[in-house]
């Protein structure tokens, strides 16, 4: 039994959030290396926005990182990458937006928070 298709905006939505899984995965062994090595009050860390070919960096402390890391629905980006689409602006700082995804990425970031149940 298979299951049905998703509606196009959904299966959007879901490969949207996939993307900015990956980048969290990354930044969560950059705050490692930060965490073993230790010394600096910022770190450098890649923008999590859904934009494939995106490689920009922000600057974060690792109070920062954690701040947002608390929710499992949360990414930073660069100012401007945000897609209002499938994603709501919860914070502005200097040099980064914290957003919050919803609906069925909300739904599958959520699910791939590699921090869920600690």
């Amino acid at each position: 039994m298979s299951e049905a298709p998703q509606p196009p905006e959904e299966a959007r939505e879901e490969r949207l959030a996939r993307n900015e899984i990956l980048f969290r995965s990354v930044n969560e062994a950059i705050e490692q290396q930060a965490l073993e090595f230790g010394g600096l009050d910022e770190y450098e860390f890649i923008c999590e926005c859904a934009r494939t070919g995106c490689f920009e960096r922000i600057r974060l402390t690792l109070k920062q990182y954690e701040h947002v890391r608390a929710e499992g629905t949360r990414f930073f980006v660069v100012p401007g990458h945000q897609d209002v689409a499938v994603e709501l602006v919860v914070e502005s700082e200097s040099g980064f937006v914290v957003v919050e995804k919803d609906r069925q990425a909300g739904v599958v970031a959520d699910l791939a928070d590699p921090r869920a149940g600690d």
